[in-house]
């Protein structure tokens, strides 16, 4: 629509099934928000696992750097940045170690674009920036305030508070294997 036509346009959807027709609107929508991102921020990063992995090695590379104890846990936070890729993996049917492997020895050549190419059949990377794979900044941004905020916060509990049982019904006694037919 034109602007003076207004700011809300109309998109009608049609489709066999519910559940085509779910997925279709939840891509309009993951399609309209990623438009609304963009308006607040242009900048995109690459995809496939590439900026996790960058993220680690870089993290890893600092956490070496630190006396004591704290790098093991700067190495383990960067280790958890390994999630992402390996989900890829695993949810494209490879072999997800084999994956972060490549990845890591692609890295540390300087190739920071490279990520996890999906459409192999064996476990593969390629350039995500090539092939047009790109994350939102703002999307990996928050994603990863957000898990680091909540790991912090989960850290930070020094005590568990034990709720009180409640009342009711005590469970019955008697036989201890439920497998096991009540009328004997």
């Amino acid at each position: 629509n034109s602007a003076r036509d207004g700011a809300i346009s109309t998109i009608v959807l049609r489709g066999s099934t519910d559940n085509l027709m779910d997925d279709i609107e939840r891509a309009v929508d993951d399609g309209v928000n990623t438009f609304k991102v963009l308006t607040r921020d242009k900048r995109l990063v690459p995809g496939g696992g590439a900026t996790e992995i960058e993220l680690a090695k870089q993290i890893t590379s600092y956490g070496e750097t630190c006396p004591g104890l704290e790098q093991y846990a700067i190495k383990k936070f960067a280790e958890a940045f390994e999630a992402i890729p390996r989900a890829l993996a695993e949810n494209s049917g490879v072999k997800a170690n084999e994956v972060i492997s490549k990845l890591y020895a692609v890295h540390q050549e300087g190739n920071k674009n490279v990520g996890l190419d999906i459409e192999a059949e064996v476990p593969a990377v390629k350039d995500m920036l090539e092939a047009g794979v790109l994350d939102t900044y703002l999307g990996k941004y928050w994603a990863i305030k957000l898990a680091t905020n909540a790991a912090v916060t989960v850290l930070r509990v020094d005590q568990i508070i034990m709720a009180k049982p409640a009342g009711g019904p005590k469970p019955p006694s008697g036989k201890k294997d439920w497998d096991e037919d009540q009328n004997d």
